[in-house]
């Protein structure tokens, strides 16, 4: 036990000895450090104030160039927004008058549509109604001219007028037809002397030479024709050469005759005072036969036309020859 307590108490008294040598060193290290004098240099204000100013005269070198690049940085930048909307206004004007440009040339196109569909609608409607006016075939027209009394019907007629007013059916791609008509004639009355009276005009007297004095005739007809074109041609096959042909009815009026004996008869010394005599009227079925050449004017045609016509009268046919113009419409 002893043993032990002297090894502690040693122990103690070594680490006791070397915590003071340890502290003596470091007070003779301390003791030389502050003997030693560190050399100070006072500066004059004069300098310290150069030093300031050179200084401030970097900063504000420093503020000028950053206040510099700061504005280079800002007009760079604002010549850069510039330049870009610039650029964006050109594009967009480029792009405005393009889309004007597309927009006129649209225009343009759904005019030119417009125009070339009106003028296909235009043709295709006056093709339609040259065809439908080529298909029709109904015509009518009028027509006037000299009428000639011939064979036994001149005997006692002169030449005289005539008006017609033709009516009919005829495709102009067709040669054949057929027409109708109502037509008048009107005849100036001869004065004749012979031993009988006219054919056409019968009287009581007819053995004793007479004077007779014919009134002025007229007739009514309704005719009804077949027509063929020998030729057509023209635009619209208007202009012919054609024949027609039929039959029809007429109406002969009441002719008054003066009969006026130039001998005497039956033994009488003088010849015997005129007699008005009034012939009946007739009505009687007749032929005709002619030819005509049409023109065409426009939609219309002129024509000039004759036919030969003879009736069926009493005692004698009567025959007259019409020349006529006119003209056609369909």
């Amino acid at each position: 036990m002893r043993v032990h307590v002297w090894t502690r108490m040693t122990s103690f008294s070594a680490i006791a000895v070397l915590l003071a040598g340890v502290t003596t060193v470091a007070n003779a290290q301390a003791r030389a450090t502050s003997q030693q004098r560190i050399p100070v240099q006072k500066e004059s204000a004069g300098e310290v104030a150069r030093r300031d100013s050179i200084a401030r005269a970097d900063s504000i070198a420093a503020l000028e160039a950053a206040r510099r690049d700061s504005i280079a940085r800002a007009e760079a930048a604002a010549r850069q927004d510039s330049i870009t909307k610039a650029e964006m206004a050109r594009r967009d004007s480029i792009a405005r008058a393009d889309s004007i440009a597309r927009a006129e040339q649209a225009r343009r196109d759904s005019i030119a549509k417009a125009e070339a569909d009106a003028a296909a609608a235009a043709a295709a409607a006056a093709a339609a109604a040259r065809a439908a006016y080529m298909s029709k075939g109904f015509f009518w027209g009028l027509a006037a001219g000299y009428s000639s009394p011939t064979s036994s019907y001149s005997d006692a007629f002169n030449g005289g007028w005539n008006v017609t007013v033709p009516f009919g059916w005829q495709r102009r791609s067709s040669r054949w037809g057929v027409r109708g008509d109502v037509a008048y004639d009107a005849h100036g009355g001869k004065s004749v002397t012979q031993s009988v009276a006219p054919d056409v005009v019968p009287t009581p007297f007819n053995t004793v030479t007479s004077n007779f004095d014919v009134g002025d005739g007229s007739i009514w007809s309704g005719n009804l024709d077949g027509v063929v074109d020998l030729a057509k041609w023209g635009k619209d096959r208007l202009s012919s050469f054609y024949l027609l042909g039929g039959g029809g009815v007429h109406y002969f009026d009441k002719k008054n005759v003066a009969v006026t004996p130039l001998v005497p008869a039956n033994g009488a010394t003088t010849p015997a005072p005129p007699t008005t005599y009034e012939a009946k009227s007739q009505t009687q079925f007749g032929l005709n036969g002619g030819a005509g050449l049409a023109f065409a004017v426009g939609r219309t045609a002129l024509f000039l036309e004759s036919r030969y016509f003879s009736a069926f009268t009493d005692n004698a046919n009567s025959d007259w020859i019409p020349i006529i113009l006119g003209v056609k419409w369909r």
